[in-house]
C-alpha cells in the first residue's frame, strides 16, 4: 500500500497494477474510508497482560488526525490486514485464480509490528491487540478460501521472523560492548585515504545499507587496478571502531568458503551490489545522519514457525531444522513442478 495514498501500488518492474486492483483503488480504497477508522482494543483492558507498570490506559487512534503521515500510521496497524483480505477477495471474485485445474499461487503479507514504529514499551498493549486481530485476519481469509474454492483443494504455509523494530541500544550500565558507526562518515574518510594514495578525485561514488560504491569511471581513467582498490579499501575499513569485517566485492566472487562469506555471496549481484560491505559488530548502532534514523546491529539466532496446513498434508511436528531455502522446493514437490532454477534446498517430504 502507498504510504502516501494510501491506494494499492506495484513497482516499476510490474509497471500498471491488476486491473482488479486498479478498480479497487478507484472504488473500495481506505482513501475513502479512512476519516471513519478508530483504533481500540477488542478486549476490555484487563485481559491485557505483560504491560508497564504506568500503562493503566486503554488506546484509541483516529487515523485522520495526522493528515501528513495518515497513511504511513494506518499501515503499521492491524487494519491494514484487512485491506489485504479485501484485496484478496476482489482478486479471488474478479480472476480465473482457482476455477481450473491449473495450480495458482496466492502470497499475502500481513503486518504485526510495532504501531508508527514506536518501542515495545510504548505499545506493549497494542502489540497484543494486533495479534489477535491478525488471529481473526487469518480466520477471515481462511473462511473466504473455504467459500471460493475448498479448503480441502487449497495448501496454505505460514511463516514470519515474528518482525519487530530495531531494539534500543544496550544500556552501559551492563559494559556491553558498543558504540555508533557512521556509515556516511566512514565513506568520506576511505575517499581521503583513496585520495592520500592515488591523487585527487572522487573515488567513492556514493554509499548505501552497509555498502560503498567506487568510482570505476575514475578508476578507469587513472588506469588503477579496481580488484587492488577494493582490497586496500577494505583493509583500511577494517581499522574502523566497530567493523567486524569488510569484505571486498573480489573476495566475495572467488575468494575461500566460509559460513560468513556463503551468506554475503547469496545477497551479491555482480552489477548492482557495491564494491565493498561493511560487516558490523553486533550490539553497534547504525547511525543514518542524513535520515537521521538508526538500528542496532544484532546476529541473534531468531526461532520462526513454519506452518503447512491443508491439502494432503498429515498432522506432524517436523523436528528436523529448516531454513527459508526449503519452502520454495516443498511447494514445487507439492505441485509436481520442477523447483526454481537457482534452488539449492532439497523439499520437505515429510508433510504427506
Amino acid at each position: 500500500m502507498n504510504p502516501n495514498t494510501g491506494k494499492w501500488s506495484g513497482t516499476t518492474y510490474y509497471g500498471e497494477v491488476p486491473w482488479c486492483a486498479s478498480q479497487y483503488n478507484d472504488r473500495q480504497a481506505v482513501y475513502f474510508r479512512i476519516a471513519n477508522i478508530t483504533w481500540e482494543p477488542v478486549f476490555p483492558r484487563g485481559m491485557y497482560t505483560f504491560l508497564p507498570d504506568w500503562r493503566d490506559m486503554v488506546f484509541k487512534y483516529k487515523f485522520d488526525d495526522d493528515r501528513n503521515n495518515k497513511y504511513r500510521r494506518f499501515i503499521t496497524s492491524p487494519f491494514v490486514n484487512d485491506e489485504v483480505n479485501a484485496l484478496a477477495e476482489e482478486a479471488l471474485n474478479k480472476s480465473s485464480i482457482g476455477m481450473d485445474d491449473i495450480t495458482d499461487l496466492l502470497a499475502l503479507t500481513y503486518y504485526a509490528g510495532n504501531y508508527a514504529h514506536k518501542s515495545v514499551q510504548e505499545c506493549a498493549m497494542e502489540m497484543q491487540d494486533t495479534y489477535v486481530r491478525l488471529d481473526r485476519s487469518i480466520a477471515n481469509l481462511l473462511e473466504l478460501l473455504d467459500k471460493k474454492v475448498g479448503l480441502q483443494n487449497v495448501l496454505l504455509f505460514v511463516t514470519s521472523t515474528g518482525y519487530t523494530d530495531s531494539e534500543a541500544a544496550d544500556s552501559g550500565l551492563y559494559k556491553i560492548p558498543g558504540g555508533e558507526f557512521y556509515l556516511n562518515r566512514c565513506a568520506a574518510l576511505l575517499n581521503m585515504y583513496l585520495m592520500a594514495t592515488y591523487g585527487e578525485g572522487k573515488y567513492v561514488e556514493t554509499y548505501h545499507n552497509q555498502q560503498i560504491y567506487l568510482n570505476h569511471k575514475l578508476l578507469e581513467q587513472k588506469q588503477l587496478n579496481l580488484t587492488e582498490v577494493q582490497e586496500k579499501s577494505a583493509e583500511f575499513l577494517m581499522q574502523f571502531s566497530g567493523v567486524n569485517e569488510a569484505y571486498s566485492a573480489n573476495r566475495r566472487l572467488v575468494g575461500s568458503w566460509t559460513p560468513e562469506i556463503y551468506k554475503i555471496r547469496n545477497g551479491y549481484h555482480r552489477k548492482r551490489s557495491g564494491d565493498l560491505v561493511i560487516d558490523v559488530l553486533p550490539g553497534w548502532t547504525m547511525v543514518d545522519e542524513n535520515t537521521s534514523e538508526s538500528k542496532v546491529v544484532r546476529h541473534s539466532f531468531i526461532p520462526s514457525p513454519l506452518i503447512f496446513i491443508g491439502h494432503s498434508v498429515k498432522p506432524a511436528i517436523i523436528q528436523t531444522p529448516v531454513t527459508i531455502e526449503h519452502i520454495a522446493p516443498t511447494l514445487a514437490h507439492f505441485m509436481r513442478i520442477r523447483a526454481p532454477n537457482a534452488c539449492s534446498a532439497a523439499p520437505i517430504t515429510d508433510l504427506r
